[in-house]
């Protein structure tokens, strides 16, 4: 089948592209001349410095000079850079010294005026369809409800979409005649350097030593699951792990491919791509830690959990999984145990949540890089271009910040999914074992950070399917293709051995979160013969029609799915703010022009990645999707973060694209209009998402979350410094209250026992007073921080509407009082009842008048 060329776009100049292997190409000796258009500023002054004539007369003539490219960000046949060196990936900040001062004496000709024509006019439709777009987006954040809101702005949204896509086929236009006239006399393009399949990674390695290799791996990896069994990450467990990890990566690895090679090839530079980037991760931090004590501004039940967790694993008791709480991946609990320990923090929600947010942070040059390997190492410019208005974007999301400073391991998910998508890229591309073998230890890590994660293998197998039936060119390479997916199903499994001992021992915790019930429940309940209900296993025929039942569900969840990033998201006040769609109007515009720009490019370019990361978002949206029980939770910031990676990206294409065509079109100040313009679309994204996450969320958060518990927190620590003492005060349980380990925590005592919840059992107790006897007494006969001392004031927390709780203190304290703390928050005042101290005598009196001793 014949397909448009790759570059599907004119070259404006006649200059040849250095065959791939010459290296005098990509090498420029002392002395060369390097092109005006790659200079820095700095290198711009100081060359009109040393020969004002001279650089006047080729900066005035870039106006003569076409474009590289009239696509350049989605050209597959750009110069080649020499920022990610070698097969093994290294990356580097270093600007590549390119061959300069080459412009023609000659002006332009008639073909490449037309080009340059087409490329203006296609810039000024494809500004038009950004305002379009815009005017859309912005009709939809102000009018939440369908009838006026979806339907009103979605035409404008679409008409932004199909203008720029005419701007595409504009300026491709006589390309597309080109090929179309010679469509039958192509012959298949040679692979580029980038692409090549790579057929002799066997070179020189010892099949023996392989074997031995696999065997060591084989035997410490059954080791590591006998080690990591019953949920306990031993010493011997761990060391197994990792060696055996080490071993099978060794008996994979390919000559000559190691670790060090790599690294020494990153390298960091001051310059412009790098101080961009920097300035980017300090807007981000800014985003990221500003105000981080005061939002979010209490602590939910979550957040309880993964600190307590975090400190058993200090404790001694180190797991493999967490299956309290519903089943949490381990991974954030071990990065908080580890980071509390650092001076003037601990293990409190301010630290939690400092965690998260430098982990937010992270993920912004790891997108940058992703960007850069999926637009091609060998389009440095574009590529460089695209990541860093993908990490701009990023760093002043709203959900992305508000993942970030959740406090908890969800933020981790973005961040697994551009390191799998990095390494899935060049394995896709070139398919080389050493990327397939990064590519799984990506996914297999990956598996301890979120649940999310799990749909991740899906994207992968799906990948390499695409390059079996689209790339590879004979059964050779397919069956390459096939082998080193084995290879990375090997190197994640063996990543994943703890945790897979741990799905073997104990099924239904490790899928309780992730179950789905599409197909209906394995386990229904039936009528037997006599009447009675009994548990029995669903048939065939009835999960079936479970599923015709839930189909529309789920349809109906996708159509929800979405539509989050431009028009509803999450309803979870926790997640963010109630309805707000997941991206602000101005980077939700620049995602429909952007899946306009991506089209363009699919067709263009024909490369698997670009057709895999649509279909990736689209099977990352499915853990939210498939809420079939619970449709309201549905779209799920949360559970579609691993979707803001590829989302991002189709936003960050078209804004780079206008930025590149502005400098291009506009030598003597094409890099001031481009870069003003995306500053000024960054500016208002950046304006919008801070008082969208600063003012509206925190608004949600504050009027919606559970209790004043750092209120709370301090009551409680101002009572026991003022004489009371943390074992004389206790919370009384009550329906949808609080949470008495939180108002510990927030007092500093992860292990505050004082809530008094039925320490009895007994049904029938009418309140939780009932069973303040008792609790004391027993507090009475423990030692240390916690032990009841009757000769010191006793404090009691309850709810404010419960009535019979009061009612019960009164009886049993006659001399106490109680009064109202009024809180911050509207509507969660709360009760003390205070007792003066009861003295030891009468202690024992009230205990055995009260059957507490017995």
């Amino acid at each position: 089948m014949n397909t448009p060329p790759e570059d599907w776009e004119q070259k404006p100049t006649g200059e040849e592209a250095a065959p791939p292997g010459d290296k005098t190409a990509s090498q420029t000796a002392p002395g060369t001349p390097v092109a005006i258009e790659d200079w820095t500023l700095a290198e711009l002054i100081d060359q009109f410095l040393r020969a004002p004539g001279v650089t006047w007369t080729a900066f005035r003539d870039i106006l003569r000079v076409p474009a590289d490219d009239a696509a350049a960000l989605s050209s597959t046949d750009e110069r080649r850079a020499a920022s990610i060196a070698g097969g093994h990936g290294g990356l580097t900040l270093l600007r590549t010294a390119q061959p300069i001062f080459e412009i023609p004496a000659q002006p332009l000709t008639a073909q490449e005026a037309e080009i340059r024509q087409r490329e203006a006019a296609a810039f000024i439709l494809r500004i038009a369809a950004l305002f379009i777009a815009l005017y859309g987006s912005s009709i939809l954040a102000a009018e939440r409800i369908e009838q006026y809101g979806l339907h009103v702005g979605a035409p404008y949204l679409l008409g932004g979409f199909l203008l720029w896509l005419a701007s595409e086929l504009y300026v491709s236009w006589p390309s597309l005649q080109k090929w179309w006239k010679s469509r039958g006399n192509r012959a298949a393009a040679p692979l580029t350097a980038d692409q090549t399949l790579d057929v002799s990674e066997e070179n020189g390695v010892n099949l023996r030593v392989r074997l031995v290799l696999g065997g060591g791996g084989l035997a410490f990896s059954i080791m590591t699951g006998v080690f990591t069994s019953g949920n306990v990450f031993r010493l011997e467990g761990a060391m197994a792990w990792f060696i055996s990890i080490g071993l099978w990566v060794a008996a994979f690895a390919p000559a000559g491919w190691g670790w060090l090679p790599t690294w020494r090839r990153v390298r960091l530079h001051p310059d412009p791509t790098f101080v961009a980037l920097l300035a980017i991760m300090l807007v981000g931090l800014f985003f990221r830690v500003n105000e981080l004590s005061r939002i979010p501004p209490e602590m939910t039940s979550d957040h309880v959990e993964k600190l307590l967790d975090s400190q058993r694993i200090l404790n001694g008791n180190p797991q493999v999984f967490f299956p309290n709480n519903g089943g949490r991946e381990p991974f954030q609990m071990y990065a908080m145990a580890l980071f509390s320990r650092l001076p003037g923090l601990g293990m409190n929600f301010d630290t939690l949540k400092l965690l998260s947010a430098l982990e937010g942070v992270l993920t912004l040059p790891v997108l940058w890089w992703m960007a850069r390997e999926v637009i091609g190492r060998d389009k440095s410019k574009p590529g460089n271009l695209v990541g860093l208005a993908l990490a701009a974007l990023v760093a002043v999301s709203y959900w992305h910040t508000a993942l970030s400073r959740l406090g908890l391991r969800i933020v981790l998910t973005p961040l697994v999914t551009a390191l799998l998508v990095i390494f899935l890229s060049r394995a896709l591309r070139t398919n080389r074992r050493g990327s397939f073998i990064l590519a799984g230890l990506a996914l297999g890590f990956g598996l301890y950070t979120y649940q999310a994660v799990r749909m991740l293998p899906v994207v992968v197998v799906a990948g390499v399917a695409l390059a079996v039936i689209f790339k590879a060119r004979t059964w050779g390479e397919r069956r390459r293709y096939v082998q080193h997916l084995a290879v990375l199903v090997i190197v994640s499994a063996v990543v994943f051995v703890p945790l897979l001992t741990f799905w073997i021992q104990f099924p239904n915790s490790f899928w309780m979160r992730t179950e789905g019930r599409l197909l209906g429940d394995d386990i229904i309940l039936a009528r037997n013969e006599a009447g009675q209900l009994v548990e029995r296993q669903a048939t065939l025929q009835e999960r079936m029609d479970a599923f015709r039942a839930n189909l529309p569900v789920l349809l109906d969840n996708i159509r929800n799915a979405l539509l989050m990033y431009n028009w509803k998201g999450d309803v979870l006040w926790f997640n963010g703010v109630p309805n707000r769609a997941a991206m602000d109007t101005f980077t939700g515009a620049l995602l429909v022009v952007g899946l306009g720009a991506w089209l363009a490019r699919l067709v263009r370019g024909r490369d698997v990645v670009d057709w895999l990361l649509p279909l990736m978002l689209f099977v990352m949206l499915l853990p939210s999707a498939f809420s079939i029980a619970y449709p309201i939770e549905n779209p799920s910031a949360t559970r579609t973060s691993g979707t803001l990676p590829e989302a991002y990206l189709f936003a960050a294409l078209p804004l780079a694209m206008l930025a590149g065509s502005a400098a291009r079109l506009l030598p003597k100040r094409g890099m001031i209009v481009g870069g003003g313009l995306a500053v000024l679309i960054l500016f208002g994204a950046a304006s919008s998402n801070y008082s969208s996450y600063f003012t509206d969320y925190y608004d949600a958060y504050f009027e919606s979350s559970p209790a004043p518990y750092s209120e709370a927190g301090a009551y409680l620590r101002g009572f026991a410094e003022s004489g009371g003492g943390f074992g004389n005060a206790f919370m009384l349980a009550y329906p949808y209250w609080w949470d008495h380990r939180a108002v510990g925590i927030e007092a500093g005592l992860l292990d505050w026992p004082g809530g008094i919840v039925d320490p009895d059992g007994d049904a029938g107790e009418q309140s939780a007073a009932d069973g303040v006897p008792r609790f004391l007494y027993l507090a009475s006969q423990v030692g240390g921080l916690y032990r009841f001392d009757p000769d010191k004031d006793i404090l009691f927390f309850y709810a404010i509407q419960d009535v019979q709780s009061e009612r019960r203190l009164q009886e049993l304290f006659p001399t106490g009082y109680w009064q109202v703390v009024y809180s911050n928050k509207p509507g969660d005042d709360f009760k003390v009842f205070r007792v003066p101290a009861l003295g030891r005598e009468a202690f024992i009196n009230f205990a055995a008048q009260n059957g507490a001793a017995g």
